[in-house]
């Protein structure tokens, strides 16, 4: 009986062993596998840098969007508002309707 027990016991220290080398090897892989899902270039840094660059890029192409549609109303006034181009023409080139004066008024600053 005493033999039994013994032996049970052995091969008990022999499982606890073997369970114990499964569980450090089973450790060792999921550490590696968060490594390489951290680092490599299919990893979450990546994923990050990679999703913060699609938001600089979509804020720049609504940016852009904006622009275009400012100066495509720039155009249109251009092609049909005529008050526009006459502002244009008078604020731009300093052009005048005949028979008006032109007046140019100093900043004090200037004076002095």
């Amino acid at each position: 009986m005493l033999r039994i027990i013994l032996l049970n016991m052995k091969k008990n220290k022999k499982y606890k062993i073997k369970i114990k080398n499964r569980a450090y090897v089973l450790l060792l892989f999921i550490i590696a596998g968060i490594t390489y899902l951290v680092y490599t270039d299919f990893g979450i840094k990546r994923l990050i840098a990679v999703k913060k660059e699609k938001h600089n890029f979509q804020t720049q192409i609504q940016s852009l969007l904006n622009q275009q549609i400012s100066i495509q109303n720039k155009i249109n006034k251009l092609k049909t508002d005529t008050l526009y181009i006459e502002q244009l023409a008078r604020e731009k080139f300093l052009m005048v309707k005949p028979g008006e004066k032109v007046f140019k008024v100093m900043d004090s600053k200037t004076i002095n």
